[in-house]
């Protein structure tokens, strides 16, 4: 039994680190998996009997049109919304991604969502646009995953001072001036673990951040690190601050809770669908605002995990090995397409 992946799934970016999850899951189960050379040139030497694709590869025509089984998994496009809200352009190239995506779940029999926050913003694009959704037998609602065993909590706690965290690739200039604007109202000692690659806006927050002579002496910022090699940095993190309103899934709040991490959140997007009540807080806050309201109720709920700080860290493992584990994504994959969760053998 072989699986056809689309796009490459290599630990690269979002789409292909969760691909590539999936694709060793898959391999442990014995089933095989092709994407090269279909993904340099949409054809596949080895033959494939079902296919997984992710969001619009390029070669996409060659799985829509095969007439064989592929589910596909959809994350949301961007959103004028919120390109509005943090002075980022909404240009013409990004309504004709949006237009390729719908197309694509127009044209696929089995589709994954990767939340019911992402869910319910394609069934407002498909009114917008007078379009067909599909029907409900067809639509799965999988969030991501990990493997839990390479994302755990470290052995004992070894922090003296508390340790405030971000991480992922790092977009918009918000990201981490709600960071240091938080650090600013807390009022005890803690220090800043910045992970991850910075677009221009980030990197100019750091700057003014570092030139800060009380910010400078908290923040240690660490650059883009590989996907495997996360886990020893969310170890040394007490919380994570992700204060993203618009997100889709949230690989890296799926990966700190993973490793005990409590996670702090706007209750706006997905990460709340899946976390307990005592795996971080999710804050109630106004919908793409990120002024001094918005940083003070973020600045609240870090003191509140530091206070119970044992329970949270525990919520937030236990919320990863029942809800976020890649083994219980795949088996949701494989249900979804009617495979078996395990081949006996595997084709070479």
């Amino acid at each position: 039994m072989r699986i056809l992946i689309s796009p490459r799934p290599v630990f690269k970016y979002s789409a292909g680190i969760f691909l590539r999850r999936i694709a060793i899951e898959l391999t442990k189960r014995n089933y095989s998996y092709t994407a090269m050379p279909f993904a340099a040139f949409g054809r596949s030497i080895i033959p494939w009997d079902y296919a997984f694709m992710m969001g619009t590869p390029r070669f996409r025509a060659a799985i829509l049109q095969s007439r064989k089984p592929f589910v596909v998994t959809m994350g949301k496009p961007e959103l004028k919304e919120w390109c509005q809200a943090v002075a980022k352009p909404y240009l013409p190239e990004h309504d004709f991604q949006e237009q390729q995506m719908a197309e694509v779940i127009r044209n696929s029999e089995k589709v994954v969502f990767i939340s019911r926050y992402v869910q319910s913003i394609w069934r407002e694009i498909f009114t917008r646009r007078q379009l067909k959704f599909p029907r409900e037998e067809n639509v799965r609602i999988i969030f991501h995953g990990v493997d839990t065993s390479l994302f755990s909590p470290p052995r004992t706690r070894r922090n003296d001072v508390f340790v405030l965290g971000s991480a992922g690739a790092l977009r918009e200039g918000y990201r981490l001036q709600t960071l240091f604007s938080v650090s600013r109202l807390l009022e005890f000692d803690h220090r800043l673990l910045i992970v991850g690659s910075l677009d221009d806006d980030c990197r100019a927050e750091l700057n003014r951040a570092l030139d800060d002579r009380l910010l400078a002496r908290r923040i240690t910022y660490v650059p883009w690190v590989h996907s495997e090699e996360l886990p020893a940095y969310y170890r040394t993190m007490d919380c994570l601050f992700h204060p993203v309103d618009y997100e889709g899934c949230g690989i890296v709040v799926i990966e700190a809770l993973s490793c005990g991490v409590p996670v702090i959140v706007p209750a706006n997007g997905a990460p709340h669908e899946y976390m307990s009540a005592d795996a971080g807080i999710a804050v109630p806050v106004k919908k793409y605002s990120y002024g001094p309201e918005f940083c003070q109720r973020m600045a609240d709920a870090v003191t509140r995990v530091r206070d119970r700080w044992d329970v949270f860290s525990e919520g937030a493992r236990r919320c990863a090995l029942e809800r976020l584990s890649i083994t219980q994504v795949v088996d949701d994959y494989l249900s979804f397409l009617g495979l078996p969760f395990v081949v006996s053998d595997r084709r070479r």
